[in-house]
């Protein structure tokens, strides 16, 4: 998701005519220092009584006089609303005006009755006096030396702060916008955006590569100005990356993906049309030759006359640094070192562990956690990796080992501490995330106190997340990775499980075997048959008692929203299932089918509006109190992260603060950070991944073509529990089982492990 697109903002004046307001600040009711998100009461010029402002103020202060430009909007709860998106600051003119704004606390230290002295000695030139010649205050009544300093101080802080909105906003940027870029470059903003507009992408949260372009457009920048040219390289690059889980792009496929950038026909900043493709190629290798010379992007080629692999700095840094610390903790001696005779003779007698009897694969499973300092455990459901994993902790546990286990996710994190009977951690909190530095305490220079680390749904890890694990693991611990590589790959970049599975230098054990339980467990013989190639056993409602895998079989997208809503609302609970027991999982964010479409379908089922329940509206999105929502981007001062599901336990409507309650702790969000929660009654395969609920609905409509893949259809199906119903035709169902081709990810993790 483009950046811009998250923050669910847009440069005024693109998309849509504004309306205009002006008047005077007469109570401010919110405000947030960090971004200016303000809430205030506002005497507004041909209105009676005051009206409610909503938007981005740089130093909101009560009697100040705006001018705001945005649209009115309608409240629920508080009615009639003016959500501005820019303002300009008037200056006040008579001496009662002029008293109320020096007194309104743009001055520290200047109350009523001194700024009432300095209208008295100056009038109308006060302002000016200020700008010019402060010196001359000291002659009122009041103002020491000291207090002066103050004043002067606090004066060309404000203005500079105003001159930086008014020209940013003067440029179209709106305010919310222009308060990070000051925020990011204080008074150096206007001469950095004047330079360089596109330099904004690279530095300042939420102004991607498309809102710098507008910008810079605006200012007259050329369709082919090379800082254009640059950035769009980046942005394809971060793209590639952001979306596709590409580590690098070959050399040729960056500049296509370049091209395609800066040649989008469907936006007002594509290249002109009298500019060939002959010419911008030629433009695009130059900046890129550039790029590549100041180290702002990274080639390297595997052999001589090899295409170059083209890499952002810190995915070649992540992929790199991976392959060394995997090196370095498979050649590091063990600190327990554990007999291979003895552990031989376990394996032929008794393969016992704490009273339990393991199977062959398990015990292989046990062996190679005893006697390599790097291995995996991987398999599919049902064939007793969870059994194998807590043999492997039980015996190093007592042999006096410390052990940490851990998972990429919240939710996966309980569900192994629940399994194992120990405390397990999201690898975030195991690496003691800082959330004043967005940096982990735990590093090479301060690694983990831990003998074996354990990761369980190791198919999640990312590179990035991968590196900073890696790099606080000591010489001397062990290190087993569970997982199934059979699921879809990570969000972020990279293919880690994968990579290390095709490593002839890395220990691995791959089970197999469905233990009988499971084997009675429609579930997990239709995840194997999916797995496969095979189409799964299709059983329909009442057909079988105690089946727990169904297929509901409908083609229109009515019938099927229908049947969600039916199944989780009422159907579902006469077999025990609450809702907070199901999950809804679809392929697609937007369509009739998408997630968007069932999440406002069963939030109304669920959780319908009533006049005591508080909640926020976001253009066509609304929370609500009592609502299930999902966290969408890492939140590292909030110690929140993609894809952690809570619930909203209350909500401000006057200040638009929400709380929601995760697993294990709660947070609080601010209006402009509403955009980082989505509803989550339903949600797409990847959100789920890492999670297991009691009962899982899968959608499988051909209107999801494009995603129907095996792996899919696989990690949803291992999703569920108790029990799994997959709605659809059989014609989509066909087309995900027999499409094994998913996307490939640009990689070379595998050959850095193998060659150092």
């Amino acid at each position: 998701m483009n950046e811009e697109k998250a923050h669910g903002l847009h440069l005024q004046g693109m998309e849509e005519t504004e309306d205009s307001l002006s008047g005077r600040v007469e109570r401010i009711v919110h405000t947030n220092s960090e971004d200016g998100w303000t809430v205030a009461r506002f005497k507004a010029q041909g209105y009676a009584g005051q009206v409610t402002i909503v938007g981005h103020l740089a130093e909101p202060a009560v009697n100040q006089s705006l001018l705001l430009f945005g649209k009115w909007t309608r409240h629920p709860k508080y009615g009639d609303q003016f959500r501005f998106e820019r303002y300009q600051l008037h200056r006040p003119t008579n001496p009662e005006a002029l008293e109320r704004y020096l007194s309104s606390g743009i001055l520290k230290g200047v109350g009523p009755a001194t700024a009432k002295r300095m209208v008295k000695e100056f009038g109308s030139e006060i302002l000016h006096i200020l700008d010019n010649e402060p010196d001359k205050l000291s002659k009122i009544s009041g103002i020491s030396a000291a207090k002066l300093e103050k004043i002067k101080q606090n004066w060309q802080e404000q203005k500079g702060v105003q001159n930086v909105m008014l020209f940013l906003q003067g440029h179209g940027i709106p305010a919310a916008y222009a308060l990070r870029i000051y925020r990011h470059y204080g008074d150096r903003a206007i001469e950095v955006v004047e330079k360089n507009p596109y330099q904004l992408a690279a530095d300042v949260s939420g102004i991607g590569f498309r809102i710098a372009d507008r910008i810079a457009r605006k200012m007259g920048f050329a369709l082919n100005s090379p800082f254009r040219i640059e950035a769009g390289l980046v942005f394809a690059l971060q793209e590639a990356s952001g979306q596709n889980g590409h580590v690098f792009l070959p050399r040729r496929q960056l500049i296509s993906a370049a091209q395609a950038v800066l040649s989008d026909r469907n936006e007002d900043y594509a290249f002109e049309d009298d500019i060939q493709t002959t010419s911008a190629n030629t433009e695009i290798e130059e900046a890129l030759e550039r790029l590549l010379e100041t180290g702002k992007l990274i080639g390297e080629s595997l052999q001589e006359g090899a295409e170059a692999g083209i890499y952002l700095p810190e995915m070649y840094d992540a992929e790199r640094g991976v392959a060394a610390h995997l090196r370095r903790l498979i050649e590091s001696p063990a600190e327990t070192k554990v007999s291979v005779e003895t552990v031989k003779e376990w394996r032929a007698s008794s393969r016992q562990v704490r009273g339990i009897t393991l199977s062959e694969e398990q015990a292989e499973a046990v062996v190679a956690a005893l006697t390599h300092k790097v291995m995996i455990i991987t398999g599919g459901p049902g064939v007793g990796k969870t059994t194998a994993t807590k043999a492997v902790v039980d015996l190093f546990e007592d042999a006096g080992c410390k052990i940490e286990l851990a998972c990429p996710t919240g939710r996966a994190a309980k569900r192994l501490s629940e399994l194992t009977g120990r405390p397990a951690r999201t690898i975030h909190r195991l690496l003691e995330l800082d959330p004043m530095t967005w940096q982990f305490r735990r590093n090479r220079k301060n690694p983990l106190e831990a003998d074996v680390i354990v990761v369980d749904e190791s198919s999640m890890l990312d590179l990035n997340l991968a590196h900073c694990l890696l790099d606080a693991i000591p010489d001397a611990a062990r290190l087993i990775l569970v997982g199934d590589a059979d699921q879809l790959p990570s969000v972020g970049p990279g293919i880690v499980l994968r990579d290390l599975l095709g490593c002839h230098n890395i220990a691995r054990v791959k089970m197999m075997e469905i233990f009988r339980q499971a084997k009675e467990s429609l579930i997990v013989t239709n995840a194997h048959r999916v797995n496969e190639g095979q189409l799964p056993v299709a059983v329909r409602p009442g057909e079988r008692p105690g089946a727990n895998c169904l297929f509901i079989s409908h083609n229109e997208p009515e019938r099927i929203t229908e049947s969600v809503v039916s199944l989780v609302g009422t159907e579902l609970a006469k077999q025990g299932f609450s809702p907070g027991d199901i999950q809804v999982i679809t392929p697609m964010h937007k369509g009739d089918l998408g997630t968007v479409k069932f999440n406002q379908l069963l939030q109304n089922a669920l959780n319908p509006a009533t006049g005591s329940r508080g909640e926020i509206r976001r253009g066509e999105k609304i929370l609500r109190e009592g609502d299930r929502v999902m966290q969408i981007k890492n939140n590292y001062s909030k110690q929140v992260f993609n894809g952690d599901v809570g619930t909203i336990v209350s909500i401000d409507e006057a200040t638009q603060e929400v709380a929601v309650q995760f697993v294990d702790q709660s947070a609080r969000y601010e209006a402009d950070e509403l955009d980082e929660l989505e509803l989550a009654y339903a949600m797409s395969v990847h959100k789920s991944q890492g999670s297991e609920y009691p009962a899982v609905i899968i959608i499988v409509h051909p209107s999801h073509y494009v995603m129907l893949q095996r792996n899919l259809l696989y990690t949803a199906l291992t999703r569920a529990q108790r029990l799994a119903i997959l709605i659809g035709n059989n014609r989509a169902v066909w087309r995900a089982v027999h499409n094994n081709l998913p996307v490939k990810r640009h990689s070379r993790l595998k050959w850095r492990v193998e060659n150092g």
